[in-house]
C-alpha cells in the first residue's frame, strides 16, 4: 500500500539497507576546541559529513556519534528510544572532554538538533559547552507526523519511502521509518522544552525554509525560552540541508559561527587558556 510517497511494507522491519563506512560513528582529533556534530531520527554520520569536514578544517576535535539502532534495520531502531541517544550522546561529549577539549560546540540536525539541546540544558553548569547549533529542531513536528506517532503506528508499524539511498554517500539512512519511535521524537521535544532555560550558552537556530517535517513554530518556542539565540532561514533548503542542494550555504554559516565564537573566545582570555 502507498499514499503520498509513502509505502507501508511489512517486510521493512528487517530490510537490509548496506549501510558503507561512510556511516559510521567518527572521530577526528584536533585542538583542545571540541565539536559534537549528530544526525537526525533514522540518519547516520554520513548525512553530517559536511559539517564535520568543515570543523576538522578549522582544527578543532570532531566527535559524529551513531545513534543506537541507526545504520543497521528499522526492527533495531525499533528496540532503543531517546534515553538511549541521550547516552550515546553523552558517551561522545565525555570522549571530547577526555581527550582534552576544554571547550565544546554542539551541532545538531533534526532530532540530533534536540539532543544537542537537551544535552546543553543538563551540561551547561560543567563550563566547557560554548555554543550550540540547532539545524531545523522539530520541537513541533508537521501534523502528518504528529498523526504517525500517535494514531498510525498501531496499524502500519513499518513504513517505506524509497527502497534504497539516493546514489550518494551523504543520504545513507533509513528512507521510512519505525511510526513509533516518532513518539521518541515528541518525549525528547518536551524534555527541551522544560529545560530550555537552563542553556546559558547562545544558541544558534537554522532554519529550513522548504522544511515538511518541523511546523514553524519551533522556532518561536525556542525564542521564547532560550537567554541567547539568532534564528537564521536557508529559504530554499529543504530539511535534510547537510546532504541538499543547499548545503554549502549551511557550511558557510557553521564555519562563519565556530570562527566568530573562537574569535570571542581569544578575545575573552588572551592567554589561550594556559
Amino acid at each position: 500500500m502507498k499514499e503520498n510517497g509513502i509505502r507501508i511494507d511489512k517486510t521493512a522491519k528487517d530490510k537490509e539497507w548496506g549501510f558503507t563506512a561512510a556511516s559510521r560513528p567518527r572521530f577526528i582529533a584536533g585542538s583542545d576546541v571540541g565539536a559534537l556534530i549528530c544526525h537526525g531520527f533514522g540518519g547516520t554520520p554520513a548525512n553530517m559529513r559536511c559539517l564535520i569536514e568543515a570543523a576538522a578544517e578549522l582544527g578543532i576535535t570532531v566527535s559524529a556519534p551513531l545513534l543506537s539502532g541507526h545504520a543497521a534495520t528499522m526492527g533495531d531502531m525499533q528496540k532503543h528510544g531517546w534515553l538511549d541517544w541521550r547516552d550515546d550522546v553523552d558517551s561522545a561529549y565525555d570522549k571530547l572532554v577526555s581527550s582534552g577539549c576544554r571547550e565544546i560546540y554542539l551541532c545538531g540536525l533534526s532530532m540530533g538538533a534536540l539532543l544537542m539541546a537537551d544535552l546543553a540544558a543538563r551540561r551547561c553548569a560543567e563550563g566547557r559547552i560554548k555554543g550550540v547549533v540547532m539545524i531545523c529542531p522539530p520541537v513541533k513536528m508537521k501534523a502528518y507526523l504528529n498523526f504517525s506517532a500517535r494514531a498510525l503506528w498501531p496499524f502500519a508499524p513499518y513504513v517505506l519511502t524509497a527502497d534504497s539511498f539516493r546514489p550518494d554517500p551523504d543520504a545513507e539512512m533509513y528512507y521510512g521509518m519505525a511510526t513509533k519511535k516518532l513518539n521518541d521524537i515528541i518525549g525528547l521535544s518536551t524534555a527541551v522544552k522544560k529545560h530550555a532555560a537552563e542553556i546559558t550558552v547562545p544558541v544558534t537556530l537554522i532554519e529550513a525554509g522548504r522544511d515538511n517535517r518541523v511546523d514553524p513554530v519551533s522556532y518561536r518556542i525556542l525564542q521564547k525560552k532560550l537567554a541567547d539565540c539568532e534564528h537564521t532561514v536557508i529559504e530554499d533548503a529543504p530539511h535534510g540541508i547537510p546532504y541538499s542542494a543547499e548545503a554549502d550555504k549551511l557550511v558557510e554559516i557553521f564555519k562563519e559561527y565556530l570562527a566568530r565564537r573562537l574569535k570571542l573566545h581569544d578575545k575573552n582570555d588572551p592567554t589561550g587558556g594556559k
